[in-house]
């Protein structure tokens, strides 16, 4: 508890080795805690990045001078609540891409569909713009993760990527249904 203060007390005077040294300390132990909630390593990667930017600026802002637990219990309360946020935003966006990610986005990607659907789409894909043929062909064709299409395609945040997949697939899909009409 001492030595938690004193990082506290390093973090107050913008001692940034004293930040390395609380997210390197606690990371591993972070890891396994937020692996017991159904949330993938890369939501956990950047849900614990954040814990320690919402350490800093409690620390730097003025609103945590004192502990009063250890420095670990407040890292993982923190951690708690971003992981429950990170949840619910699952279950909505699960429960939203539902309608895209039906039944009719695997068969769009299936390799045994029949020539005439495989015609249909790739008819539909021409009429998409280039940044989402790019942005489709990136993650279904060539297997990209959202962190590596994002880093390849220069997008701010990997949320704004997953978003504008998302529109693309959307529209990628009422060019199919308008093709069957």
């Amino acid at each position: 508890m001492i030595e938690d203060q004193y990082l506290l007390d390093k973090l107050k005077q913008n001692d940034l080795t004293a930040l390395d040294k609380a997210y390197l300390t606690y990371k591993k132990e972070f890891f396994l805690f937020a692996r017991t909630f159904s949330v993938s390593d890369d939501d956990i990667a950047d849900i614990y990045q954040d814990t320690i930017i919402s350490l800093y600026e409690n620390v730097t802002s003025g609103k945590l001078n004192t502990l009063t637990s250890s420095l670990k219990t407040y890292l993982f309360a923190i951690g708690r609540f971003k992981l429950y946020r990170q949840i619910e935003r699952n279950q909505k966006a699960s429960y939203d891409e539902q309608v895209i990610y039906s039944s009719e986005e695997v068969q769009l990607f299936d390799i045994d569909m029949s020539e005439e659907r495989k015609a249909l789409l790739k008819n539909a894909i021409r009429r998409l713009g280039d940044k989402c043929r790019q942005i489709l062909d990136l993650y279904y064709y060539k297997g990209m993760t959202l962190d590596e299409a994002q880093q390849f395609l220069h997008y701010s945040t990997k949320d704004v990527l997953k978003n504008q997949k998302s529109r693309c697939l959307k529209q990628l899909k009422e060019f199919v249904k308008k093709g069957y009409a």
